[in-house]
């Protein structure tokens, strides 16, 4: 039987694969994903929060928002309660993109659970969510995405 981390690893890869074929005419690399998803679903995020919620350095978060904003999917303004802080929005380029988002994130759901029951599919979810918890207290956070 396979190792538990090696399925994991295995089943993350394909899953930058699947967004990378399925975004590849988009503009959008399949690591921004998640990031234009995020800022999407909570525009005016600070590139602190977007970084926490994401799990990911600031060095990223920069960088990943600096190309994005180049290719005019986003846009970085001062935070009015402090300058030194910057919040991300969505272009109406981002927005017009988010219904291609949602499809590959269901489509990759419905790849991952193919042949599985409806019991089995909320078992798996379920499963996995208790997982993500462990992994967020094994690494000290208390917030959830």
């Amino acid at each position: 039987m396979p190792s538990l981390i090696r399925s994991l690893n295995v089943i993350g890869r394909c899953g930058t694969l699947f967004r990378a074929d399925r975004l590849e005419n988009s503009g959008v690399d399949p690591f921004n994903y998640f990031y234009l998803f995020y800022i999407c679903r909570n525009p005016g995020v600070s590139q602190e929060a977007l970084g926490r919620a994401l799990y990911v350095n600031k060095s990223s978060v920069t960088r990943h928002i600096a190309r994005l904003e180049e290719s005019g999917f986003l846009k970085r303004v001062p935070s009015p309660s402090d300058r030194r802080s910057l919040l991300v929005y969505p272009t109406e380029k981002a927005v017009a993109l988010l219904p291609l988002l949602r499809e590959v994130g269901s489509d990759w759901k419905g790849a991952l659970t193919s042949g599985f029951s409806e019991e089995e599919t909320v078992l798996f979810e379920r499963l996995l969510q208790r997982a993500m918890e462990n992994a967020q207290k094994a690494m000290g956070e208390e917030e959830k995405l």
